[in-house]
């Protein structure tokens, strides 16, 4: 059964990955995404900065982007911040909450991260050269390195510390292009023991107590937060770094709205970060900057009364893309697999008007480069379905692409949104709606009402649109919600998916209220 890749004779297949950490050669077809440059000197000048994006508008490719070219400078003698990638809050999420979410308890997390990345970089370098940092402290730097090492690195368990790391070789892996033999090969599990005994180097010898005496409070569960200055430990970290050659700190928080206590909630999110970013001391910290990835979403809270934050005294923008990105990013990953033989054109047939299929696709997408990719892979791969046993090969034609997006929208929205959202949505059925619609269909009340469309509406898949007139011309204007997911407006207008529990008529329900 042959396939459109096959067919095509590539190398792979351009649309196979989705997720940026994924793709270690995406920087050779990656496109510079709107305000990498503004970024990229922030990063470099350690200022901080927040791209707010919608889910897969580039964020994670834009940070890993960032990353990498700092770690370039870094491998050619120029002076940069170390880079350090703040993606996982596992530590502050106790399965569906938020346990015990302090300023003190990020900033611990943000300090070991810090230190996981440098005894890491510490371990990629060869013997000789390592020893040059290790051994050539004075006696006021081998303090620091003991305390922070002791209190925000060692004190962690060393399972945690283990499945951390990692992840960290695996993206410090890409970023690096000279490394140790040990690292060349890949051998993880020699690499992770050696940068414990780097660890237990700086603690212990430069430290000059020999064994930590006392047991050490485990950070995660520190619970005497009055005392801790989490400015000084963010210096304290930009002259940690400063020992071994780094300028500074640049650390790159991203994910914030994919842990199962933040996903589908703006609300959540926002909690998850607010600490940090309500306190704008830390965010003017000399040598120290903050490049945060957030989901659009979360700017709504951080402008209104609940959770406020200064946006005007930080640097921010929100990425969009414009339609000739999504023609150039799809044209070079196809250039990239085919040698440079075609671009995306070649996928198709030469009556195909690819302009306007292109332009429903990122319609459907969001508007999304992730899900850009995603559907042309489910377009590929339901193609290759209905024609791999066709006798003679077939490009990819409107009715692949149509038959691919009703996949697509079928099987990505129950991955985002979860059963209850979606059932409620489809049972109302309508793309655009009031309160009173809402109270109809399920026979509720106008406060039942509100708390439904406030959850569709943080989980982004409404918003308010407007008011219009009260029904019959009579009363005070109403709000108006549509629905802003093309996805679930083409699940409702293609009838795709159906629910069990029957529609009610506006007829057959006439006691709503006010």
């Amino acid at each position: 059964m042959p396939k459109i890749v096959d067919i095509l004779n590539l190398k792979g297949n351009p649309f196979e990955h989705y997720v940026a950490e994924q793709e270690p050669n995406i920087a050779e077809y990656a496109v510079k995404p709107p305000y990498f440059s503004a970024i990229d000197g922030r990063a470099l000048n350690t200022s901080s900065f927040i791209l707010f994006g919608d889910r897969g508008a580039g964020k994670s490719a834009t940070r890993l982007t960032i990353f990498k070219e700092l770690w370039k400078q870094k491998n050619q003698g120029k002076s940069v911040p170390l880079a350090v990638n703040m993606v996982d809050f596992s530590s502050v999420v106790n399965g569906k909450t938020l346990k015990d979410l302090s300023e003190a308890t990020l900033v611990r997390d943000v300090a070991f991260f810090v230190i996981e990345s440098l005894l890491t970089w510490l371990s990629s370098l060869e013997e000789d050269e390592r020893n040059v940092y290790l051994e050539g402290q004075n006696d006021e730097e081998k303090a620091l390195c003991y305390s922070l090492i002791r209190d925000f690195y060692m004190a962690r368990p060393a399972a945690m510390r283990e499945r951390s790391v990692h992840e960290a070789m695996v993206l410090l892996n890409q970023a690096f292009l000279s490394k140790s033999a040990l690292w060349g090969s890949k051998q993880w599990g020699k690499i992770a023991g050696l940068i414990g005994i780097i660890g237990e180097v700086l603690t212990k010898t430069l430290g000059g107590k020999g064994e930590v005496a006392g047991p050490v409070k485990d950070i995660l569960t520190e619970s005497d937060d009055q005392s801790f200055d989490s400015v000084l430990v963010l210096r304290n970290l930009v002259r940690f770094a400063g020992i071994f050659d780094f300028s500074g700190v640049t650390l790159l928080i991203d994910k914030v709205d994919e842990t199962s206590a933040t996903n589908n909630s703006a609300d959540q999110t926002a909690a998850m970060i607010h600490p940090l970013l309500a306190r704008v001391q830390l965010m003017e910290v000399a040598g120290f900057g903050w490049i945060f990835f957030l989901w659009t979403a979360v700017k709504g809270v951080f402008e209104g009364p609940d959770r406020p934050v200064r946006l005007d005294k930080l640097g921010y923008a929100t990425v969009s893309w414009d339609d000739k990105f999504f023609s150039l990013m799809l044209d070079k990953r196809t250039e990239y697999f085919s040698d440079k033989r075609f671009a995306l054109a070649g996928f198709f047939p030469e009556d195909v008007d690819l302009p306007a299929t292109l332009a429903h696709i990122v319609k459907v997408s969001m508007r999304s480069p992730r899900e850009v990719i995603r559907i042309m892979d489910v377009i590929v791969r339901e193609h290759d379905i209905v024609y791999g046993d066709f006798a003679s090969p077939e490009l990819l034609s409107p009715e692949s692409v149509e038959m691919g997006l009703d996949v697509y929208v079928t099987d990505r929205i129950a991955t985002i949104y979860g059963e209850r959202l979606l059932a409620q949505i489809f049972r109302l059925n309508r793309t655009s709606f009031t309160n009173k619609d809402v109270q109809r269909v399920f026979r509720v009340g106008a406060q039942s009402a509100r708390t439904r469309i406030q959850s569709w509406e943080s989980a982004g898949i409404i918003k308010l649109v407007g008011t219009k007139a009260g029904e019959g011309g009579l009363g005070r204007p109403v709000n108006e919600y549509s629905v802003i997911d093309a996805r679930i407006e083409r699940v409702m207008q293609r009838q795709l998916i159906t629910y069990d529990t029957p529609i009610v008529a506006e007829a057959e329900f006439d006691e709503v209220e006010d």
